[in-house]
């Protein structure tokens, strides 16, 4: 068992879970595309460019408008090259980047910025100062702060704290990242309604809490639908022996895909091999049996022996 990707602990979303012969195709949603829908609060910046930090800066917020958010999205759009937050498992000389910060060590280098590409990067919605409650680190009371609602479709190794942190300044503020929600992976969606064209529907958290009935057809659907996708190929089973190994019915023994090695087929059975090494047989038990021979020419022997010594 194995998974296509993991989620910051702010997060919540998909979660790609293979198993059996389905975690060797993991790699492909490890890098596939991905959508999410993220909250944005302007005003203050973290260190984990996320409400989980502690605040390292405040701006000023109040000229931050929905207008203002839709002018700048656009810059974000296509191929670009983004820094990735300390807080976060890119390893730098074999240790995670955020064991460090949280050891009170600095990093002995710099996190490289990483080639990223986004589709679409849409506000939703904008609340604006003084119309949302929003805690955030180090407060003692409610602060008043504008959020926007974005969703983003996004190459595999986008940071989308990043992409808050670096809103925040291209609108000459500052911000952070409130929430998460990963609403795609590959074809794998949260809501049908997305739109994705041969989309599969995720099993949520909350059937998997109602019980079996409410998540086993679902279930069932997605794992018959992959194993159509991903058939198995007789030359690929165990031994490189075909599916009919075990089947009894005549002539399935000539159509059993037999075992290439070093360029030679090996034999189904002990008896062919043995036919095919020439009738070579090797160990001191399976020899043949050659005890009445080997008596019969001892005495032969012996009888000539006496034949010789007897006098003429």
């Amino acid at each position: 068992m194995g998974h296509g990707g993991t989620l910051d602990p702010l997060a919540s979303g998909i979660i790609i879970v293979g198993i059996g012969r389905g975690t060797k195709y993991l790699a492909e949603y490890l890098g596939c595309d991905k959508t999410y829908e993220t909250v944005v609060a302007f005003g203050k910046s973290t260190d984990t460019y996320d409400t989980d930090g502690t605040v390292t800066g405040t701006a000023n917020c109040s000229h931050v408008t929905a207008e203002l958010v839709n002018r700048e999205l656009p810059h974000f759009l296509g191929t670009f090259q983004q820094t990735p937050p300390i807080y976060s498992a890119l390893k730098v000389n074999g240790i995670k980047a955020c064991e460090y910060i949280r050891a009170g060590k600095e990093l002995p280098i710099k996190l490289a910025s990483r080639s990223v590409h986004v589709d679409d990067c849409i506000l939703l919605s904008f609340t604006g100062s003084r119309e949302h409650a929003l805690v955030l680190p180090e407060d003692a009371l409610l602060t008043m702060a504008p959020t926007a609602r974005i969703r983003l479709s996004v190459s595999s190794g986008f940071y989308v704290r990043s992409f808050a942190h670096d809103l925040g300044i291209a609108c000459d503020s500052a911000a952070c990242m409130t929430s998460l929600k990963r609403t795609r992976q590959a074809e794998f969606v949260v809501d049908a309604a997305d739109g994705v064209k041969g989309a599969r529907l995720a099993i949520t958290h909350q059937e998997l809490r109602s019980g079996e009935q409410s998540w086993c057809s679902k279930l069932e659907t997605q794992l018959r639908r992959w194993m159509t996708d991903h058939p198995v190929s007789i030359k690929k089973h165990h031994n490189g022996r075909g599916a009919c190994q075990e089947a009894t019915s005549e002539g399935c023994a000539a159509a059993r895909h037999r075992q290439k090695f070093r360029g030679e087929l090996m034999a189904l059975t002990k008896t062919d091999r043995i036919k095919q090494a020439g009738g070579k047989r090797k160990g001191k038990y399976n020899q043949p049996k050659l005890k009445e021979t080997s008596m019969t020419f001892h005495h032969v022997c012996s009888n000539t022996a006496l034949a010789s010594i007897q006098p003429g």
